[in-house]
């Protein structure tokens, strides 16, 4: 399945690493003024983390390794800004290293449910999980981090499947990411990978994840016709898209590598369109390649759970009096 992510791109290794360069040189530069002369620290986190964000889809392109590295560094940050979106790079990245997170992380989420979205007022000031989770794009990725650390069939997936079904966002069509996807469709993965029906769940999975490559591709195909963007590292499109570069990699973790580059290999794509999922394989923890890495239930049928949310490199606690506000 795999090839070389450049040539479906008609990019070359010096632009690719330039634009790499590039956003990581900005991203310290950042951090630096910020540092020195003493400014608003959570929007200087936020503009630095989404700097290593796209320096990191960048550099995946030309050394994966490198490229995880810097996503890492782009979690790292927007965690201590106080958004899901470090938790979403972090279970799709490295699971292992946050998976003693999971149950502070689905206890926020689950904090949201049935809070009117975007209400303002000294009322919701004071009852609002987070300032950042009444928007359903953060409410998304920290559910698709809970899933992807969650064993299918426990009894925290049921109480993640049972929020997540009555959601308002199950059906929802508010764009999610570069490509503007419905939130419904990224919450169907989501309920996919908590699923104790796993064939099923496996084929929709996959299912997904090539109509979002396809979108990808044409997403690419239409940036391509403006040549001096393009060929710049300038065009308005995330090159490679890291919605469905860690989607792919969390559904290696719960349906195996083989399972799902079978399903994979049963539909015809472009080239442009296998790009992320490639990179997803690239990326995917090692261990995963003869199937799913779950843990033993329970004699309950749960699983065994922890409470810390912050690594000692993370910032703020998210269910802290702060409420991940800086």
């Amino acid at each position: 399945m795999t090839s070389p992510p450049l040539d479906p791109l008609q990019l070359d290794a010096g632009q690719v690493q330039s634009a790499a360069d590039f956003h990581e040189a900005y991203a310290q530069f950042v951090m630096r003024n910020v540092e020195a002369e003493s400014g608003d620290l959570e929007a200087a986190l936020i503009e630095a983390a989404s700097a290593y964000r796209l320096a990191g889809q960048w550099r995946l392109l030309v050394d994966s390794d490198g490229g995880v590295a810097l996503l890492l560094r782009a979690a790292s940050l927007f965690s201590r800004a106080g958004l899901t979106y470090g938790a979403y790079l972090e279970a799709s990245l490295v699971p292992d290293r946050v998976r003693d997170r999971r149950d502070a992380w689905r206890a926020l989420l689950l904090r949201t449910d049935g809070q009117p979205q975007h209400a303002t007022g000294p009322a919701f000031e004071e009852h609002r999980a987070d300032k950042f989770l009444g928007h359903v794009q953060q409410q998304t990725y920290l559910l698709l981090a809970c899933a992807a650390l969650t064993t299918p069939g426990s009894g925290q997936a049921e109480e993640l499947r049972s929020f997540a079904s009555r959601s308002p966002h199950r059906d929802g069509v508010v764009p999610m990411g570069s490509m503007g996807v419905p939130v419904r469709t990224l919450w169907g993965l989501a309920l996919d990978m908590l699923s104790p029906d796993a064939e099923p769940a496996a084929r929709r999975y996959a299912g997904t994840l090539t109509e979002l490559s396809r979108a990808y591709a044409r997403t690419v195909d239409l940036a391509m016709a403006n040549t001096l963007t393009w060929f710049n590292g300038a065009a308005p499109i995330d090159v490679a898209d890291l919605d469905v570069i860690g989607t792919m990699a969390m559904g290696i973790q719960h349906f195996g590598r083989d399972r799902m580059q079978d399903l994979l290999d049963t539909t015809e794509l472009p080239d442009v369109a296998r790009v992320p999922l490639d990179l997803g394989m690239e990326v995917a923890p090692p261990g995963t390649d003869d199937g799913p890495i779950l843990d033993e239930l329970g004699p309950d049928g749960t699983e065994p759970g922890w409470t810390d949310l912050n690594g000692p490199d993370d910032g703020p606690d998210l269910n802290g009096p702060g409420g991940g506000r800086l």
